[in-house]
């Protein structure tokens, strides 16, 4: 017997489901229809895009029809969907990694960590590992014994590691002969196993996981101090459920993904980022009409405010040099010389200015968003940040 949850619940299952499984809602829609056996056109695809951003958000419940179709695409039953994967029967018999993903037993985890055919790093027939099934069924219990225990974890705080993720991995050796196991190339290069722990902490209340998952960082931020001119793609890291997660938690949650933060280079400057994602973030507590709005507001208004300070400052330093080195060159040349390397990377809405006379950068993401409030003293606000933003990308060099 089960317990059948509320829609929202049941919402931000099936989002998370259908984040785990597919590359957008979208591709997840036109998977659905062609189920159906109906043609997917862009007006079929939109009208259920439409009904399933209800149901994600709570707003429409899952129809009975929908069942057979939503439990075939995402593997999962009926019970799964309901209980908003609080319901799961494991197998009877051998082991697996299923059955282990969800007991509560740490004999349990440790006979099946040490087992001689080293299963846990292994991918069933479903290709899916222990977990990808911990981190489906929300065992954070489990999760968290095996990186307490070192058995794997999601930052190896070496920064040489990252890259497409936070050089995640696992202390779990397959016995000789060795071979590739599937367990730790997997935590190397899927970082979206990390950003679904990060929306189990949020949801336990773990504050100090948060810190250890590096929740408001992305890899990509690190290979900017490499190669500033030309980041990695930040789409690939957005996390549509964790922003979910987010929008409903607490005030602590809030303070920790909207305060800057620091990333060292290694040329040993300091970057100074916020949350890559907060424009998507502010964008869902506008529309929530979030109490703690005008709060993240004025925290990225400031951010702004101070980046376009040190770009500024950078570049005078420059021009003066220039000025000083070569007295008879027009201005028009010596403006161009002090922004040849200034560089804004619309993906990331990263900011990138290098002075190669004294070596110095800035590096920092800018923020702008396009939303609109009900409430007078936020749209002031929205309009401050997008002023503070537009001044910054008008320092910029023109083409042409």
């Amino acid at each position: 017997m089960f317990i059948v949850e509320n829609d929202k619940k049941i919402g931000l299952y099936l989002s998370e489901l259908i984040t785990q499984k597919f590359k957008s809602g979208r591709q997840f829609c036109k998977a659905y229809i062609e189920l159906t056996g109906v043609e997917a056109d862009d007006v079929s695809i939109q009208k259920m895009a439409n009904r399933l951003s209800q149901i994600k958000n709570g707003n429409k419940s899952i129809q009975l029809k929908d069942l057979q179709y939503f439990t075939q695409l995402l593997d999962v039953t009926c019970e799964q969907i309901l209980s908003a994967g609080n319901y799961f029967v494991p197998d009877n018999g051998r082991v697996t990694n299923y059955q282990i993903s969800f007991t509560k037993d740490e004999h349990l985890w440790e006979q099946y960590i040490h087992r001689d055919d080293d299963l846990i790093l292994n991918a069933d027939e479903y290709n899916k590992t222990v977990i990808d099934y911990a981190l489906e069924f929300k065992n954070y219990d489990f999760l968290k014994y095996l990186m307490d225990n070192n058995y794997i974890w999601f930052d190896s705080d070496n920064k040489e590691d990252y890259a497409f993720s936070f050089g995640a991995g696992t202390s779990i050796e397959r016995k000789k002969p060795y071979e590739t196991d599937i367990l730790n190339s997997r935590l190397a290069t899927r970082d979206q196993l990390r950003r679904q722990m990060i929306s189990l902490a949020i949801e336990n209340e773990d504050w100090d996981m948060l810190t250890k998952l590096r929740a408001r960082e992305i890899p990509p931020l690190y290979l900017t101090n490499y190669w500033p001119s030309n980041p990695e793609e930040f789409d690939d890291y957005y996390d549509e459920n964790l922003i979910m997660h987010i929008t409903t938690s607490n005030k602590s949650v809030l303070d920790y993904f909207s305060e800057e933060f620091t990333i060292i280079s290694k040329f040993n400057h300091e970057n100074h980022y916020m949350f890559p994602y907060i424009s998507n973030l502010l964008e869902q507590l506008i529309k929530k009409k979030h109490s703690y709005t005008e709060i993240i507001l004025n925290r990225c208004i400031t951010h702004n405010q101070n980046a376009y300070t040190k770009i500024n400052k950078l570049i005078s330093k420059t021009i003066k040099y220039y000025e000083k080195e070569y007295p008879h060159y027009p201005k028009d040349m010596i403006l161009k010389m002090s922004l040849e390397y200034f560089y804004f990377h619309n993906n990331g809405f990263i900011i990138s200015i290098y002075d190669p006379v004294s070596r110095d950068t800035v590096i920092t993401n800018i923020i702008s968003i396009n939303a609109q409030s009900q409430n007078a003293d936020v749209n002031r606000l929205i309009d401050t940040l997008n002023a503070s933003y537009n001044q910054i990308i008008n320092m910029r060099p023109r083409k042409g």
